[in-house]
C-alpha cells in the first residue's frame, strides 16, 4: 500500500479541532432541542400544525447523542466513530417524520460539514486510527 501523505503527523491540527468542535455544537444545538421537545412539549393552537410524536423526539436526542460518543472517538483516532457519527446523522434526517425546517436542516447541515469538510481533515490522518 501507498502512502499517500508521506510527512502527516498523529498530531491533532488546529483545522481537526475546529472542525469537531463546530459538529459537536450543531450535534449539541439538535440535542437541545430535541430535549426541550420532551420536557415541555408544543401546543399548537391550530389543528393543521404538526407536533413530532414523543418517540422522534426521545430517538432524535438518543441518535444526538450517539453522534457525540462518536465523535469522541474520531478524536480518539477510532475507526469506527466516523461511521457512527455519519450512520446517526443520516438516521436522524431519515426518520424525521415531516420535513420541518429546523428539525431537518440541522442534521443535514451537520452531516455536510462533517463530511464534506471534516473528512479533508480526517483522510490525512487515516493511517493512525484503529
Amino acid at each position: 500500500m501507498q502512502n499517500y501523505f508521506q510527512n502527516e503527523t498523529p498530531e491533532k491540527t488546529f483545522g481537526f479541532k475546529t472542525i469537531l468542535t463546530f459538529v459537536a455544537l450543531m450535534i449539541i444545538s439538535h440535542a437541545a432541542l430535541m430535549v426541550y421537545n420532551i420536557v415541555s412539549p408544543p401546543i399548537s393552537p391550530d389543528p393543521t400544525l404538526f407536533i413530532p410524536p414523543l418517540w422522534y423526539n426521545i430517538l432524535g436526542s438518543l441518535l444526538s447523542i450517539t453522534a457525540l460518543v462518536g465523535l469522541g472517538m474520531t478524536y480518539n483516532y477510532r475507526k469506527i466513530g466516523v461511521y457512527v457519527v455519519i450512520a446517526s446523522l443520516l438516521l436522524i434526517v431519515v426518520l424525521n417524520p415531516e420535513f420541518s425546517l429546523l428539525r431537518t436542516l440541522v442534521p443535514v447541515f451537520t452531516l455536510f460539514i462533517f463530511v464534506g469538510f471534516g473528512l479533508l481533515e480526517i483522510i490525512p490522518k487515516w493511517q493512525f486510527f484503529r
